[in-house]
């Protein structure tokens, strides 16, 4: 009976260390396993922040200012005014007739208003773009007499003479509008519409360009060429 006790006791101590011997292993191996997980997805975070990493750098390095937006921008401007010179111009027209020996004059003052206008053409615009220097030049062409518009309806008559045999013939008005014309074009150009019309230019395609680029990564220049 004591024999049998002892061989139980034995038998049971042996069970119990082959059960913590397993306990020990399961609880190693679950470990190791989630050792494993944790190195692995710490790797994954890690592999992951390098691929956003070298996107975010890729994308930094290819993302440039594409120069075509600014230059279809231009070209839908077509012509660009960037002066007027507003006028009213006080002149005198005489006519002189002969009858043989004889002269007859007319003459009379007149006065009328008008505006010259000054511009450049979009459509030859160019956009250089320099990507190590981050710098955009715009070339603008200078600016020329675009357009002069006589009010007809402010033409006035101020004096008037006629001659025996001559007299005033309002026809003759309208045959001077050409003449009335260049010498609109002529005061213009000596109040400096066109220098007035080259910084308008650059102001005004330099304000266009800039609400298209990020002025922080880019400088840009306007050049009259």
């Amino acid at each position: 009976m004591k024999k049998m006790d002892k061989e139980k006791m034995i038998y049971l101590s042996i069970s119990v260390l082959l059960l913590i011997v397993s306990i020990i292993l399961v609880v190693g191996h679950i470990r190791g396993r989630d050792d494993a997980e944790s190195i692995k997805s710490t790797q994954t975070v890690k592999d992951t922040g390098k691929k956003l990493f070298d996107v975010e750098t890729i994308a930094k390095e290819t993302v440039t200012v594409n120069t075509e937006i600014i230059e279809d921008g231009l070209r839908e401007m077509g012509t660009l005014l960037t002066e007027e010179y507003y006028f009213t111009q006080v002149e005198e027209y005489t006519s002189t007739k002969k009858w043989a020996v004889f002269e007859s004059e007319a003459s009379f003052t007149y006065s009328y208003d008008g505006v010259v206008s000054a511009g450049i053409d979009c459509n030859n615009v160019t956009v250089d773009k320099d990507d190590e220097a981050k710098k955009i030049t715009i070339m603008i062409p200078k600016a020329e007499i675009k357009n002069i518009v006589i009010d007809h309806d402010s033409f006035k008559i101020y004096e008037e003479k006629n001659g025996l045999w001559n007299k005033i013939d309002m026809s003759n008005y309208n045959d001077s509008v050409i003449e009335f014309e260049n010498s609109a074009r002529a005061k213009a150009m000596e109040k400096g519409i066109l220098d007035k019309a080259d910084e308008g230019a650059q102001k005004m395609i330099g304000s266009f360009a800039k609400s298209l680029v990020d002025t922080d990564e880019y400088t840009i220049e306007c050049i009259t060429r």
